[in-house]
């Protein structure tokens, strides 16, 4: 087992630097966890928001998260030091969430939404495309190690949501957003203790490229990944009402099989580092969207709860598998715009997670799981990316520049 885990680490073993990356990706899972499924109720109860107000809310928010992260990594590749970022984005949400606790007016806390806690957003894919750099400086591979950090997130996300509904319950709102706020301080500090400055790579007619948005490969990928999380976001939505109002069924039994498929999630991801150096990337994640398929299918025609248990398998498979390789191959197609093209792929999934809000509005519970099998067929059939030529080039000269 250990020298499993060790060699997941660049080198076969831990350091410093990949410990406070670690540390980054689960803490800021644990604060997303503390904070995003709790907001809603927050909203309602605490700030006495019209249902209308909400949605308003939400909106705000993701928009201007996916304008604010998409310039912040339009900066990080443009010569601005991707730690000073990190750290700034932090320090918003510490901020922001000091002001959520004490303040209960909607249009402060929409501003503040707005401003702080869309600017906390980029600081995910600013960390990746961050050891993304210094892995590729250092010549080693990045898919493992890519794969353990996505599976911190995921882990913050397995224990977080319950730790919060207790604290939100038991102790109140101000506290919970409070301690959100404390865990940003200390990634402040961790961030600037521990990370590394990088310098940017010096200008050369080798890494002279196209635009972002002219480059084909990116724009299908982009599309393919926002069917994706579209279809699992409006899975996620509609089970818990599905299980409770069309089947009978206890509300428990959502939460079983949530659980359930993030229980499978974090052993695939791990794994997924491995098998991307034998299988290839693109033909694993096209396996995994194959897989979201046929889970989609299996919900429609299953009704027995020992039946849905087992489809999780299906739907950690699909999720596993995209969320740990989806990274590095964004990357890959655009290796010399390693913010931008990260901060893309982690917009494609908010993206589609605010189509899938809407679209689950105007269907019924059993039509959404149709839609959602619709959704991962387009994006299997948009997946016709090839990695850039130019990227083996890339990759040689970085070798020799160290």
């Amino acid at each position: 087992m250990k020298r499993f885990i060790y060699s997941l680490f660049p080198g076969s073993q831990p350091d410093k630097i990949t410990a406070s990356l670690l540390f980054s990706c689960f803490f800021v899972g644990i604060a997303g966890a503390f904070t995003a499924p709790t907001m809603s109720l927050f909203i309602s109860e605490e700030v006495g928001a019209r249902p209308f107000l909400i949605g308003v809310f939400f909106m705000v928010m993701t928009i201007s998260g996916v304008v604010i992260s998409q310039v912040i990594g339009w900066w990080s590749d443009h010569g601005i030091d991707r730690k000073r970022l990190i750290l700034v984005c932090n320090l918003m949400g510490a901020i922001g969430f000091i002001i959520f606790a004490f303040n209960r007016n909607y249009w402060v806390l929409l501003v503040c939404s707005a401003i702080f806690i869309s600017t906390t957003s980029a600081s995910v894919p600013q960390i990746f495309a961050l050891a993304r750099e210094i892995l590729d400086r250092s010549t080693k591979p990045s898919e493992k190690f890519s794969a353990v950090l996505r599976a911190q997130i995921s882990l913050g996300w397995v224990i977080g949501p319950p730790i919060a509904f207790f604290i939100a319950t038991g102790f109140g709102f101000t506290h919970l957003f409070l301690l959100a706020a404390v865990m940003f301080f200390l990634l402040c500090f961790i961030t600037h203790r521990t990370l590394p400055s990088i310098e940017p790579t010096p200008k050369n007619p080798v890494e002279i490229e196209d635009s972002l948005w002219k480059d084909k490969n990116i724009i299908l990928l982009s599309i393919s990944f926002v069917f994706m999380y579209c279809s699992n976001n409006m899975y996620l939505i509609s089970m818990p009402l599905y299980i409770t109002n069309d089947l009978n069924m206890d509300s428990s039994v959502a939460g079983l099989m949530m659980g359930a498929a993030a229980f499978i999630e974090i052993p695939i991801m791990l794994l997924c580092g491995s098998y991307a150096t034998r299988f290839g990337k693109k033909r694993m994640i096209m396996a995994s969207i194959i897989a979201g398929m046929l889970f989609y299918v299996g919900i429609i025609i299953n009704t027995s709860l020992i039946g849905f248990i087992a489809l999780q398998a299906l739907n950690g498979v699909f999720i596993g598998v995209t969320a740990a390789l989806g990274i590095s191959f964004f990357q890959d197609l655009k290796p010399k715009k390693m913010g931008q093209v990260t901060t893309l792929y982690s917009n494609a999934i908010k993206t589609g997670g605010a189509f899938a809000g809407s679209i689950a509005e105007y269907f019924g519970f059993h039509a959404v799981f149709i839609v959602s099998g619709i959704m991962s067929v387009v994006a299997k059939s948009s997946k016709k990316t090839n990695l850039s030529r130019d990227y083996r080039l890339f990759m040689q000269t970085r070798i020799h520049q160290f």
